[in-house]
């Protein structure tokens, strides 16, 4: 009986997370560009799970889709219209053939120390990622 319980919360949970379509966009990942076979998305999202108010973090997800590994390094900057407000420091990964990383788990989340949510959702703000190099190596250790 009470397995059965927690299975129909546990259910109910996700069914009412599932019917809020701008909460399902926020859960997936964007095309942002393709450089030498690796596939860079993005998405936003919150940085506590279930506060809405809590600062918003850029999430990237990196995929291989070489037959090699591949080192790769590069710098997110936030903007407001021309003026560059943030950089993060270099991101250094390695991904395997194949392979992608994603978000907080493998460090590749990026918030703004100075900007609110509200200037990050505003048309003034962008992102970019710079000083991106991609190398061919031997292996990932």
């Amino acid at each position: 009986m009470k397995n059965l319980l927690a299975i129909s919360i546990f259910a109910t949970f996700f069914l009412l997370l599932g019917t809020n379509n701008e909460a399902n966009a926020q859960r997936r990942y964007v095309d942002h560009s393709t450089v030498d076979g690796v596939d860079i998305q993005y998405r936003w999202a919150n940085s506590k799970w279930l506060d809405r108010n809590s600062p918003l973090e850029l999430r990237l997800k990196i995929k291989n889709n070489n037959d090699y590994p591949v080192e790769i390094s590069y710098v997110i900057e936030f903007y407001m219209g021309t003026t560059m407000e943030e950089t993060s420091d270099v991101t250094e990964l390695c991904i395997n053939p194949k392979l992608a990383k994603t978000g907080r788990i493998n460090g590749m989340y990026y918030r703004s120390s100075s900007l609110s949510n509200q200037q990050i959702e505003s048309d003034d703000f962008s992102w970019e990622i710079h000083d991106l190099e991609i190398e061919r190596v031997e292996s990932c250790q």
